[in-house]
């Protein structure tokens, strides 16, 4: 901000129009005036001289006892580029027809107090810059810019829009672009001391835009006030909401009450359906013929409508902001007067302007019920368009549906039976003759391993040594079927 106290944002701005306005002299467009008239700086002799006022800062920062390295670093320093235009003449010979002088001024003593800077006005201006005549050289046309971070007083701007004034004024601005000032008959020239480029300024337009993308439902945004507010050309400023409004589905950019506003057609509509110019010939004859199209016809006279309406009621809503205004200045005129005239004035003024704020809260009344009126019939159009667009399907294809469904979970179920038993057989038990052959696999197995890992210091093959010291014998083998009988038909001993 330029009534900010950071010394790095008044840095930067400097740095920025001093990189632009080197940037210049190479620039065929920028036409200086010359004792020969009106010549471009390309194709004239260029003696460029640059300087600063570092030094100056690095003393007013130690008479003030602010010894701080840093802090030097990220203060403008007032740098300036001195540009004389030579004319060539008998091959050797050059004089200076014109002069070209590029300076910033910037707000240095209000950041080292870390005060709010002033706007630079006339006397600092006669004090920073002096134009002494060169002894025994006649005055040659000279154009002065000047750049202040801080911003220029009222009696600096209307100097450089004096009749005659080669002075150009650069100050940036609070929306993050610049302002040039000048006369008219500089007019030519002023605009390419501006560094913001023509791709930037729409950005800024856009980038406002959809910080107030809430309003384009209601009031939209209107050209004046959004010019206003980027502090850019109108011209610019309409060009860009036409650009956003054809890159943007479902938004238009339309006079209404003679001003350009830009605002949401349809909640639900993509500017196809409702046959804009986006729609092939052949589907807007189709809907023409098959009578197709009317709640997008009405959709979008109503939102035009609303914009129309919410327009109005913005600006009802500033005239009592104003009327406001002169009834608190009256009634402090009333209280600060003496005269019994004066007051009995101030009376009768006050008695009329109230009445006024009344019509106009009359008007609010009758304004609100006419876009609550058509903001509920919209509505309602978009509740049936998006109904119709949505393609459901109806009750009995959904119980259709839900048939098909129910005999495909069938059909699945009894699948996962079938697969099921299939895996239970293979894991059935085996025969008779397949568990003998098993047993017998599983004792000559469990033989080869007790043969093989004998417990040491055991008198009994197999023997185990258990935890407590006993001796545990290993477990004998399964019987086979033939020795269980043999078993069961001998004579009991004894």
């Amino acid at each position: 901000m330029r009534n900010g106290t950071d010394p790095s944002w008044h840095r930067a701005r400097e740095r920025e129009f001093l990189d632009h306005a080197e940037k210049l002299l190479q620039d065929d467009r920028l036409r200086l005036e010359t004792m020969r008239g009106r010549k471009p700086v390309t194709l004239m002799l260029r003696k460029v001289t640059k300087a600063d006022r570092g030094g100056d800062l690095k003393r007013m920062m130690s008479e003030m006892g602010k010894r701080d390295r840093e802090l030097q670093d990220r203060m403008p320093i007032g740098e300036s580029i001195d540009v004389e235009l030579l004319h060539k003449w008998l091959w050797v010979l050059k004089s200076t027809v014109g002069r070209l002088r590029v300076i910033s001024i910037p707000p240095t003593s209000d950041l080292l107090r870390d005060k709010a800077p002033k706007p630079l006005d006339i006397q600092n201006y006669g004090a920073l810059v002096n134009v002494p005549a060169r002894p025994g050289h006649s005055p040659v046309p000279e154009t002065v810019v000047i750049f202040s971070s801080s911003g220029f007083a009222p009696d600096m701007l209307e100097m450089s829009r004096a009749p005659g004034s080669h002075l150009i004024l650069v100050e940036p601005n609070d929306s993050g672009g610049f302002n040039v000032s000048a006369s008219l008959g500089l007019n030519d020239i002023a605009g390419l001391f501006d560094p913001e480029q023509e791709q930037q300024k729409r950005q800024r337009v856009t980038d406002a835009i959809a910080a107030q993308a809430g309003d384009l439902t209601g009031s939209g945004i209107a050209v004046d006030r959004l010019a206003k507010q980027t502090e850019l050309p109108m011209q610019l400023v309409e060009g860009a909401l036409k650009s956003y409004a054809r890159e943007h589905a479902g938004l238009v950019a339309k006079k209404l009450d003679g001003r350009l506003v830009l605002f949401r057609e349809s909640s639900t509509g993509t500017g196809e359906t409702a046959g804009g110019p986006s729609m092939p010939m052949i589907d807007r004859i189709r809907a023409l013929f098959g009578g197709r199209g009317e709640n997008e016809k009405k959709i979008a006279f109503l939102s035009e409508r609303r914009t129309a309406l919410s327009q109005q009621r913005d600006r009802a809503y500033e005239e009592i902001s104003t009327l406001e205004g002169k009834d608190g200045g009256l009634r402090e005129q009333f209280q600060k007067s003496t005269n019994e005239l004066v007051k009995r004035r101030v009376t009768s003024q006050l008695l009329q302007l109230r009445k006024d704020m009344e019509r106009r809260q009359q008007l609010l009344g009758v304004l609100n019920q006419q876009i609550n009126v058509v903001s509920t019939h919209l509505h309602n159009l978009e509740l049936v368009q998006q109904g119709s667009t949505a393609k459901l399907p109806n009750s009995e294809e959904m119980a259709d549906d839900a048939a098909k469904a129910e005999e495909m979970l069938a059909d699945l179920e009894a699948s996962g039976d079938l697969a099921s038993s299939v895996s239970a057989i293979g894991t059935m038990g085996m025969n008779d003759e397949e568990q003998a052959l098993y047993d017998e696999l599983q004792q000559e197995t469990g033989g080869a391993q007790t043969a093989k890992e004998p417990a040491p210091g055991s008198s009994i093959a197999g023997a185990s040594q258990t935890a407590t010291g006993k001796t545990q014998l290993p477990p004998l083998p399964p019987l086979s079927e033939r020795d269980r009988e043999k078993k069961r038909t001998e004579p009991e001993a004894g």
